[in-house]
């Protein structure tokens, strides 16, 4: 089988938790470069799980004529300036999200993919667990009515001062690194986009980066709310209300890849729950990514989504500052 040669640059602790061993297990994927600003960081992670080649800096491994794609899991205010320059070097791209900083830096480096023929896809990994296309299915087939209302929860709690998420100048924060996927979730889940938002985030005194979030998505007949925070308690949970029933996503981010996901469902008949057998979802994004563009299918995960995602999240942070409605687009 042919196999998608991928290249990473950055060496993220989130890469090495989570993407490095799925990545290294597909059929249709060989990682075959890292690149780290630290040579010998870029060695070692090498060294540790048999990726032939280790680059001193990220422009090194675009240059690099046995690399197909590349994975960016960068800070997010360096998002856009590599996928630009990967797109430079014809090199596919699958980045972290968000994509960028707002959405017209969203628009340019979509635009700018297009343009040089290579494939953008934003690393939305939970929409590639099962669990979600079953939520979906149910809703789609009026099993719990019609959604009135969709509640995302998410936090965990991280005081360190040097993380990259704790870093304004980074694009740190709680809304970019966390209520980006309860914005993904309500659209994802009402299928259409939100009118209006209202919001309020309350910033770290220390750290100037939005802490404990709040925000109210209209979308016309149906509401979607989340509360995110990063100096709370880990914990997750997505509840849909419909008029006739409703769904529970008890672990609906950080789905463990070696144990059974489930969820809970409620309906005029009766109430049940649904278990889903282990899969890592950061393994199946990655082999929609390399099937993609192997076979050259359209991306699923549209890269119009990343923009509409981000032009709501602007407008929930120019809404924390006007303290009214703000609209969407």
């Amino acid at each position: 089988m042919k196999k998608l040669k991928l290249g990473v640059l950055g060496v993220s602790n989130h890469f090495i938790k989570r993407i490095v061993i799925p990545a290294n297990q597909l059929s249709n994927v060989e990682l075959v470069a890292v690149a780290s600003r630290s040579k010998s960081k870029a060695n070692d992670c090498a060294q540790s799980f048999n990726i032939p080649h280790a680059f001193e800096n990220y422009q090194s491994l675009l240059n690099s004529t046995s690399i197909d794609a590349v994975y960016i899991p960068l800070p997010n205010h360096l998002h856009a300036e590599w996928i630009l320059k990967a797109a430079d070097a014809g090199k596919h791209v699958l980045c972290e999200k968000p994509l960028s900083m707002n959405a017209d830096e969203a628009q340019y480096v979509v635009e700018y993919c297009q343009k040089k023929g290579v494939c953008l896809m934003e690393a939305f990994m939970y929409k590639h667990h099962p669990q979600w296309q079953t939520a979906l299915d149910i809703i789609r087939t009026n099993n719990i009515g019609k959604v009135n209302y969709i509640h995302t929860s998410f936090s965990y709690n991280n005081p360190s001062p040097t993380n990259i998420r704790n870093i304004k100048e980074y694009g740190g924060g709680g809304l970019r690194d966390i209520g980006c996927y309860a914005i993904s979730v309500a659209r994802f889940l009402m299928r259409k986009e939100p009118i209006q938002v209202i919001s309020q985030l309350n910033m770290h005194s220390q750290f100037e980066t939005d802490a404990l979030s709040t925000a109210i998505l209209d979308f016309g007949n149906s509401k979607a709310t989340f509360t995110v925070s990063t100096n709370s308690s880990p914990f997750q949970r997505v509840d849909i209300i419909g008029s006739a029933g409703h769904i529970s996503i008890l672990l609906p981010f950080n789905t463990y890849s070696d144990t059974s996901a489930k969820i809970n469902v409620v309906t005029a008949i009766g109430q049940r729950e649904i278990l889903f057998e282990p899969v890592d979802q950061y393994g199946l994004m990655i082999s929609h990514f390399a099937d993609t563009i192997l076979n050259k299918k359209p991306i699923s995960n549209l890269e119009d989504d990343a923009i509409l995602n981000q032009k709501v999240m602007d407008a929930i942070i120019k809404s924390n500052k006007s303290g009214h409605w703000e609209a969407t687009s």
